[in-house]
């Protein structure tokens, strides 16, 4: 055995190291949560996301009822037909709800954060 393998480097090394590498990454020196344009990204996806959920549980919920129908009365296709685009038609109009919602979300902060700057121009 050598010396190495018997006595490691010690941990502060290996954290000066960590420190060094994460300082050469793009956007260092920001700390998480920070107003540095992340947040807005993250929330953009959690956005879609919801948006995309909304959509597909909905569809999900009506092709269900529509086949449970179906097989309760023998009308097999019909019900989960018109049941997948009832489905379809109400995901599509929490789309609808959802986009006008983060709009005038967002249109809020605009105009609150133009109040902001304009308070602090004086």
């Amino acid at each position: 055995m050598t010396q190495n393998d018997q006595n490691p480097p010690p941990l502060s090394d290996f954290d000066r190291r960590l420190q060094q590498a994460k300082a050469k990454l793009p956007g260092a020196g920001r700390e998480k949560g920070g107003d540095d344009g992340r947040d807005v990204g993250r929330a953009g996806m959690a956005a879609g996301f919801r948006i995309a959920v909304e959509l597909l549980a909905a569809i999900v919920v009506g092709a269900g009822i529509g086949w449970g129908l179906d097989q309760w009365l023998g009308t097999r296709p019909w019900l989960l037909i018109l049941f997948f685009i009832l489905g379809a038609v109400a995901g599509l109009m929490n789309v609808y709800r959802t986009g006008v919602e983060l709009d005038r979300a967002a249109k809020a902060k605009r105009a609150a954060d133009q109040a902001e700057r304009n308070r602090g121009g004086r």
